[in-house]
C-alpha cells in the first residue's frame, strides 16, 4: 500500500515505533468481529493508525439506539447494514487502507472462514456462542486475540494466544470452561450499559492489537 508519511509523523517519531515499526502496521490484517459498541473505536483507532487491511464481520443493521455508544454509525445510517456503514466511515477517515466487510454471523461452522492470513482478531460481540467460537478456532490455528466485554458500568479486556504447535497459554475457556458457566450473564440490550464504557473497553482492544503488531508494551495476555 502507498504510506502517507505526513499522515503517521508523529507516530514514526515514536522510537519504539518509528518506519519499521509504521510499516509492520501497514502490512498487517486484523479481523474485527462485531461493529457495535465496542468493534467501533477499536476499528476508528486501526484505521486512524493505518492497520493495512481491515477486515470486519456483522450481520446486524443500524439502530437509532445503537447511536449512543456505536462512534462509526450515524444517524444517516439508520437502517444500513453495520459493515457498510462502518467501511463508509473508515475509508473516509483513511482512504490508503483496504476494509474488507463480511455480513454474516460468526458461528463454530464459519469462523475459520475469516481467518485466513489473519494476524490479530479483535472481538466485539456480546453473545458467548461467538465468543467461544472465535476462542476455539484461535487456540486450534494460533491465532491472538484481544477480548472485551462489558456490563452496564463496567468492562473486561484480555488478550488470548494459544501459540502453534503445543497450543499453550491462556484462552478464553480457561476463564469460562463451557456456556453453561456463562448462561446467567446477559447481553448489552437486556442489561443496558453507559454508552462510554464500551467506548473506553474498544479502544483499549485497539491499543492492545497495535502493541501486539508492534511489539512494544506489556500484553494483558494472562
Amino acid at each position: 500500500m502507498n504510506l502517507d508519511t505526513n499522515r503517521y509523523q508523529r507516530q514514526i517519531q515514536l522510537k519504539e515505533i518509528g518506519q519499521l515499526g509504521q510499516d509492520k502496521i501497514s502490512n498487517a490484517k486484523v479481523l474485527v468481529i462485531g461493529a457495535g459498541g465496542l468493534g467501533c473505536p477499536a476499528l476508528q483507532y486501526l484505521a486512524a493508525a493505518g492497520v493495512g487491511t481491515i477486515g470486519i464481520v456483522d450481520f446486524d443493521v443500524v439502530e437509532m439506539s445503537n447511536l449512543q455508544r456505536q462512534i462509526l454509525h450515524k444517524n444517516d445510517n439508520i437502517g444500513e447494514l453495520k459493515v457498510i456503514s462502518a467501511k463508509s466511515t473508515l475509508n473516509s477517515l483513511n482512504p490508503a487502507i483496504s476494509v474488507e466487510i463480511h455480513n454474516d454471523k460468526i458461528t463454530k461452522l464459519n469462523i475459520r472462514n475469516y481467518l485466513k492470513n489473519i494476524d490479530l482478531v479483535i472481538d466485539g460481540t456480546d453473545n458467548f456462542t461467538a465468543r467461544y467460537a472465535i476462542s476455539d478456532a484461535c487456540t486450534e490455528l494460533g491465532i491472538p486475540w484481544v477480548y472485551g466485554a462489558v456490563y452496564r458500568y463496567e468492562g473486561q479486556v484480555s488478550m488470548f494466544h494459544a501459540s502453534k504447535p503445543e497450543k499453550r497459554g491462556l484462552c478464553y475457556r480457561c476463564l469460562f470452561p463451557d456456556a453453561d458457566s456463562t448462561s446467567a450473564a446477559p447481553n448489552c440490550t437486556e442489561a443496558g450499559v453507559l454508552g462510554v464504557v464500551p467506548g473506553l473497553v474498544g479502544v483499549l482492544q485497539g491499543a492492545e492489537a497495535l502493541k501486539y503488531l508492534l511489539g512494544i508494551g506489556t500484553s494483558l495476555q494472562g
